[in-house]
């Protein structure tokens, strides 16, 4: 390296004088070779203080390594323990009721929720929706002049896992129970009861209990929802999965007092002479599931059948149906068909489905649906119920439903 960098100073240092030489003096030689001796002693020195000073820049640099502390483990923040999601759906509907005029109308329903993971075995829920004190639908109507729209407390639920299979939820919640086909015979998809509600899974089995405070009254006894389910869920030797169970439902102190939720109306429920429930509320109910593949897409099969031993009359339900594919995933579609035939008594009219029969028992007909879902988190979906409902009203005549939703997921 000395010899090219020397070689290097006198070709750039020499090269001028070399030129002149026949017209410069003895004196300017000399004073070059002295200018040579100099530049050197000067490259000596900086060689010496290069090879020397690496040694020392990879101590440092080693130092340096060493005295760098190790990064600190910060305490999580706690967004993240949180999730939120939520949905908006745009829905137009045209209700074709033989006692009244063709109707049609726009709604909307959006909800928001917020999941928070206290810890391994504890995790709690809020969620807000529109449709106000509405106890069965979010849905709320585009009308009266641009009006505000009403939001409520759609959910308030803590979830304890007290083990591997058993669950304690509560809180205001979304239904604990299994539903064949996820289908509302007994209860609409937005009923959120209020209460207290175990679960409990172990392999092939499991089993729901809940004790649901629906009035509460200052001046007489409450009426207290308990419920207590029990199934099995097995997968068959072709790959099908079954599920199978019976439930047992009891409204206290409901016979003889005004109906709930709306006190004025019974919801397809039988009223005596003074408005009060006819029939108090024990419901059985019994119900099979069967979902298998078939063309590489789900196929659900589904039966469900309650009866209300407190009743006298009127006091059976009925639904059965068949669900394909699902139009979850982008560029997926589904459709169902459903027949459901309910008694005026069979249930609770305040808590079954809030579009079937105009969101009362008393009805029976046949509905069809189909989804598409498209990218980005939207899909259309499209429902049409051809029924009929009245019969213990003694006011029997045909109700039809078609409703055309746009929903965004988030």
């Amino acid at each position: 390296m000395r010899s090219v960098l020397l070689t290097l100073v006198s070709v750039f240092t020499l090269a001028p004088a070399l030129l002149h030489a026949e017209t410069q003096s003895r004196e300017e030689v000399t004073r070059l070779e002295a200018r040579i001796a100099f530049l050197e002693e000067r490259l000596a020195r900086i060689e010496a203080s290069m090879a020397g000073g690496a040694e020392t820049a990879a101590e440092t640099a080693i130092e340096r390594v060493v005295a760098v502390p190790a990064p600190r483990d910060e305490a999580p923040s706690w967004t993240d323990s949180l999730t939120l999601d939520g949905d908006l759906r745009y829905r137009h509907e045209t209700i074709n009721d033989d006692v009244f005029s063709v109707r049609h109308r726009h709604r909307i329903r959006a909800r928001a929720n917020a999941t928070a993971t206290i810890n391994e075995n504890m995790e709690v829920g809020f969620g807000l929706s529109t449709g106000g004190i509405a106890n069965d639908s979010g849905n709320q109507s585009l009308d009266e002049g641009f009006s505000r729209k009403s939001i409520g407390v759609d959910l308030a639920y803590f979830d304890w896992s007290l083990s591997d299979n058993l669950t304690l939820r509560g809180g205001k919640m979304s239904n604990p129970f299994f539903r064949p086909g996820n289908y509302h015979l007994l209860y609409d998809n937005d009923i959120r009861p209020e209460g207290l509600a175990l679960r409990m899974n172990s392999g092939a089995f499991f089993a729901n209990a809940s004790t649901f405070w629906v009035e509460e009254r200052g001046s007489g006894p409450d009426s207290v929802w308990y419920g207590l389910q029990a199934g099995f869920r097995d997968t068959l030797a072709s790959g099908a999965t079954l599920t199978a169970g019976a439930s047992v439902h009891e409204l206290s102190h409901a016979q003889g007092r005004r109906p709930v939720f709306t006190p004025a109306n019974g919801q397809g429920n039988q009223l005596d002479a003074a408005g009060n429930y006819l029939y108090g509320f024990s419901q059985v109910e019994v119900f099979g599931e069967l979902r298998l593949d078939l063309g590489g897409h789900p196929l659900t099969m589904f039966v469900d059948y309650v009866t209300n031993n407190a009743a006298q009359e009127f006091e059976d339900g009925l639904a059965f149906g068949i669900d394909y594919r699902r139009a979850s995933d982008m560029g997926t579609w589904n459709f169902a068909y459903i027949y459901q035939d309910l008694e005026a008594n069979a249930v609770v009219g305040a808590f079954t489905d809030s579009d079937f029969a105009g969101g009362t028992s008393d009805g029976s007909g046949h509905t069809l649906r189909a989804g598409y879902a498209f990218p980005g988190g939207w899909g259309l979906a499209l429902r049409y119920i051809i029924g009929d409902r009245g019969e213990a009203a003694r006011n029997l005549r045909d109700y039809n439903r078609l409703q055309a939703d746009v929903t965004f997921n988030y």
